[in-house]
């Protein structure tokens, strides 16, 4: 698990906290942060990522705005993308699907719930 590269892209310093906490918890150390999606792409344009889990409310550049940008992008078209967020309502989920999210999960959740959304995005039994 510690090859994958994971990038976190969230406004909130705690929530990427949090994150990046569950994710050491369960194997995945290579954790990359950006604080809103204009920083987010810098970052896919500096490192290889393999897994990326984004907010949908950020300013400068919300979570659907930074999914389209980045399935827009080559190298990161099929590239797992678990959109994390408190907006949770039918039309929200089936946008951030339609716009090429891999998974979703509402605030808040566990880190099993977060696992299970990463093994599955990954393809891990």
């Amino acid at each position: 698990m510690s090859e994958v590269t994971i990038l976190i892209v969230d406004d909130s310093g705690v929530m990427r906290k949090i994150l990046k906490h569950h994710l050491n918890e369960i194997g995945y150390s290579n954790v990359i942060e950006a604080s809103n999606g204009t920083e987010g792409l810098k970052k896919l344009s500096q490192e290889k990522i393999n897994l990326i889990i984004c907010d949908w409310n950020m300013p400068e550049m919300n979570g659907l705005q930074f999914l389209y940008a980045t399935r827009s992008q080559k190298d990161y078209q099929d590239v797992p993308i678990i959109m994390v967020t408190t907006v949770n309502t039918k039309d929200e989920v089936v946008a951030a699907l339609k716009a090429g999210a891999s998974s979703y999960i509402a605030k808040p959740f566990t880190r099993d719930d977060l696992k299970m959304k990463i093994d599955q995005a990954l393809g891990i039994e």
